[in-house]
């Protein structure tokens, strides 16, 4: 099967009349089956997606990585445009966010309705080659990017984990592609997850966020170095990556790297 990524909603954004926001819109067609992973932070995605002739109204499920605003901020959006979709998530979601003392969660979370949403706790196919993985072992905690950010349970705010976060696989014969949104979790903790659950198979493309722009050395050079070893055979940046990191990206890996701003499209 063929795979078709389309990036609807990212920082940067070049020609075509688009626009460009502080956040992150994928849309995924595995055939004649869409699935969208995350929402950006406004209804700007699906503004894109009509310049770009795209009839959101036919997708299934909408997956969201975490619960953070810039990709979420839309979801609202979504939900009155599509009136069958599921929403695709971990029940964490629902906790309030904040980066230091500011509110960044999930926009009116009292206003949604929770018929409509499916909360995975396990790895899941949602549609045929198309996985979720909810669950990301801290292996190497130096990549992971929890600075800042807290969160509510239970009535009392603490550092947040990102329990909530949930990657998503493509799988194609012996291969598979893995999507990211910020990889607070960490990259490598997120593919090695991935192929423990699919031992053997190669990386075909490795797409998302990072969450480096501001990161020291060390930690760029953590996933860098296992990039190096684990290299998929393309591997798209985005969003909170940053373009410095982006730079150093394609120094090391070459051709193999690519920005995926909004508007770009990519085909596995």
């Amino acid at each position: 099967m063929n795979y078709k990524i389309t990036t609807l909603a990212e920082n940067s954004v070049y020609g075509k009349g688009l626009q460009g926001e502080h956040g992150l819109s994928l849309l995924v067609e595995a055939g004649e089956r869409k699935v969208l992973f995350d929402t950006g932070a406004s209804d700007l995605f699906i503004r894109n997606a009509r310049l770009m002739g795209i009839d959101l109204t036919d997708v299934e499920y909408v997956v969201l990585s975490h619960g953070h605003q810039d990709h979420t901020g839309g979801l609202r959006h979504f939900l009155a445009l599509n009136s069958r979709a599921k929403v695709v998530c971990k029940k964490e979601i629902f906790n309030p966010k904040f980066k230091n003392e500011h509110a960044n969660g999930l926009p009116h979370p009292e206003a949604l309705d929770k018929s409509r949403f499916w909360f995975v706790e396990e790895e899941t196919e949602i549609v045929p080659g198309v996985f979720v993985f909810p669950q990301v072992k801290l292996v190497d905690r130096n990549d992971t990017h929890f600075e800042h950010f807290f969160t509510e349970i239970d009535g009392e705010v603490r550092p947040d984990t990102f329990e909530d976060e949930l990657a998503l696989v493509l799988k194609e014969g012996k291969s598979v592609s893995v999507l990211s949104a910020c990889s607070h979790r960490g990259i490598t903790n997120i593919i090695r997850a991935v192929q423990l659950y699919f031992p053997g198979l190669a990386l075909k493309l490795v797409l998302g966020g990072f969450h480096i722009h501001n990161a020291e050395e060390d930690k760029f050079n953590t996933i860098s170095t296992f990039l190096g070893m684990k290299l998929p055979k393309r591997l798209g940046l985005c969003h909170c990556t940053g373009i410095d990191k982006y730079a150093l990206f394609r120094q090391q890996f070459n051709d193999r790297v690519f920005y995926s701003y909004t508007g770009w499209i990519e085909t596995i």
